[in-house]
């Protein structure tokens, strides 16, 4: 009876410190949850419709289904020329065509400036006209200027005008007959940085004649990498089959990088007609291989897709995207498709037919798989439910919205247009959103919960005995 009631006690030890130990690794994960809960926010650069001026707008991803907060007509500008950029809390407005400058904002105060600096170097007279910023990291990141033959290498965290340019990259070996590459966007895939060079010809009515190419960076040491694929320009990048290529988009979920291609769209002030030459194409960023999933012109015989050219998109994964459709000035359709297939399944009830900005510059889907469409018709951001392509809510930015991206606090992700994880975002063990070195981390953890349990268990039949 003494030896029965000493294995009781033991036992009961045992499973004790078993109940301590899984409550204990519990509490850990709700802890590390809790703190790091995602607030995501989403940031929308504004144009008056008479392109007389331009602002921002904040406005709360959360909750589902509504009301959203927002905040409208903050720091207005005197140029409607402009768009945003993301990374972690900070953002920054760039404004481009002859005003040549970059803001940066914390969103916790969004209407204060933390500086602005000129993306002109001293000598330079022409526009430099900046059209992105691709984030390597908080201290490194990419500026595409448009107007020029090279990009600038900038340090987002700097203090003082000084300490911003901290290098270039030179594409001037894309120049076509105008003497300008067109640098537009970009993403960066395992320290390789992909930049869209549109090559447009200026000097003939900016037509969409020369071949389109991705330039690639390794962005460890800001140098152009080889691709070894054979072109007729004699440039290391790759040779895109679409005109005009605007969006590039990397998807985790499958390791591929996307890209649209516009076309001409006509243009009753050049006097040019819409040529049918875009789509969407699919890259491996690992052997440079690209594959047309999606042609504007489906069947080479001059009429269009949908009612016209592929203006804008966004992937969401590997089955679902969307595309926005170009009938004519103010008429777009969003359609949703399968980037697998190319099979478009149908237009999104309520965006038919609406001045949708395109989704030529950006990713529009926040941490609820929610896509934020620039609805510039009503002036108003519609947000589409993914899972069933129904308008979720819409949002009044009282000026035309033009493109929206997404700061980050305290959660695993990534920086808006990289697969660069956000530094504040590294200290987070496990995530309600936990992706790439996240999803590690929580194994590991959850390995070590498996681990211990059967260490107890073997500790409570060696006593039994």
């Amino acid at each position: 009876m003494e030896k029965k009631n000493v294995f009781q006690k033991k036992n009961s030890l045992t499973l004790s410190l078993l109940a301590i130990f899984l409550g204990c690794s519990i509490l850990f994960i709700t802890v590390k949850q809790a703190s790091c809960a995602t607030t995501q926010t989403a940031v929308v650069a504004t144009a008056a419709a008479d392109y007389s001026s331009g602002a921002h707008s904040i406005v709360s991803v959360d909750p589902v289904g509504g009301p959203r907060t927002v905040q409208n007509d903050l720091l207005p500008t005197s140029t409607s020329d402009i768009t945003v950029a993301a990374y972690g809390q900070y953002f920054f407005r760039i404004e481009k065509y002859f005003a040549d400058n970059v803001t940066k904002f914390d969103i916790n105060a969004p209407d204060t400036v933390i500086w602005q600096f000129s993306t002109m170097d001293d000598e330079e007279e022409v526009s430099s006209n900046p059209h992105d910023l691709i984030f390597a990291d908080s201290e490194k990141a990419y500026l595409l200027r448009y107007g020029k033959t090279k990009g600038w290498i900038v340090n987002p965290s700097a203090t003082t005008e000084a300490e911003f340019k901290i290098g270039e990259l030179d594409l001037s070996s894309y120049a076509d007959s105008d003497g300008i590459p067109e640098m537009h966007s970009g993403v960066i895939v395992d320290n390789k940085l992909f930049i869209i060079l549109q090559r447009i010809d200026r000097d003939n009515n900016w037509a969409q004649t020369n071949t389109t190419y991705l330039a690639v960076y390794d962005t460890t040491t800001n140098t152009e990498i080889d691709t070894g694929i054979a072109n007729t320009d004699g440039v290391l990048g790759i040779a895109l089959p679409i005109k005009n290529p605007g969006a590039i988009q990397y998807l985790e979920e499958n390791s591929m990088i996307y890209v649209q291609g516009s076309g001409q769209t006509g243009s009753t002030y050049f006097g040019t007609a819409s040529e049918y030459s875009g789509g969407i194409v699919r890259v491996n960023p690992s052997t440079y291989d690209v594959t047309q999933i999606l042609d504007d012109d489906t069947d080479g015989d001059g009429t269009p897709l949908h009612g016209g050219n592929i203006v804008g998109m966004t992937i969401v994964s590997a089955t679902k995207g969307y595309f926005a459709s170009y009938a004519g000035w103010g008429d777009n359709t969003l359609y949703s498709f399968n980037p697998a297939t190319g099979e478009v399944n149908g237009a999104v009830i309520g965006l038919e037919n609406k001045n949708i900005a395109g989704m030529e510059s950006g990713v529009y889907v926040d941490q609820n798989n929610m896509l934020w469409v620039c609805n510039q018709t009503d002036a108003r951001i519609d947000i589409v439910n993914t899972a069933d392509d129904t308008i979720d809510e819409s949002v009044s930015t009282n000026l035309n919205p033009v493109r929206v991206v997404f700061t980050t606090e305290g959660t695993a992700g990534t920086a808006e247009n990289t697969d660069i994880t956000d530094e504040v975002n590294i200290n987070c063990f496990i995530t309600t959103t936990a992706a790439g070195p996240q999803k590690a981390l929580q194994m590991i953890m959850l390995s070590s919960l498996v681990f211990g349990a059967s260490l107890i268990a073997w500790i409570t039949v060696w006593i039994s005995r």
